[in-house]
């Protein structure tokens, strides 16, 4: 999970990255992604560096993630605005999450069942 996390936050910091100089420097929204994913990355590289940490900064991440398709979720546009710089990057930033989150959950129920079987 914490490479995971290293490559989905670092994917998403870029797009974030590429996003607002697409934007031309002035929308300060578009670095949105670089919000939430750079400290998704951090927190995979901690657990990395801090394994006995683990389990906070994993719940920290996924957190983050779950906040990140929430925000990006409901931010969605239709499909006919698809193309526009604002909409591939919402697009792109909430199916990243959701991929997070989904593989956060299944490491979450693994590591349950493991400990109680």
């Amino acid at each position: 999970m914490t490479k995971l996390s290293i490559y989905i936050g670092g994917l998403m910091s870029l797009m974030g990255l590429i996003s607002w100089t697409a934007a031309g420097f002035e929308s300060p929204t578009s670095l949105i992604p670089l919000f939430i994913g750079a400290p998704i990355a951090l927190f995979g590289w901690l657990t990395e560096k801090q394994p006995e940490r683990r389990k906070i900064y994993m719940h920290i991440a996924v957190g983050l993630a779950i906040v990140g398709f929430l925000a990006s979720a409901s931010r969605i546009p239709s499909l006919d605005e698809f193309g526009s710089n604002k909409s591939v990057s919402i697009w792109a930033m909430c199916i990243l999450c959701f991929i997070l989150v989904g593989a956060f959950v299944q490491s979450f129920l693994k590591a349950r069942t493991a400990k109680e079987g």
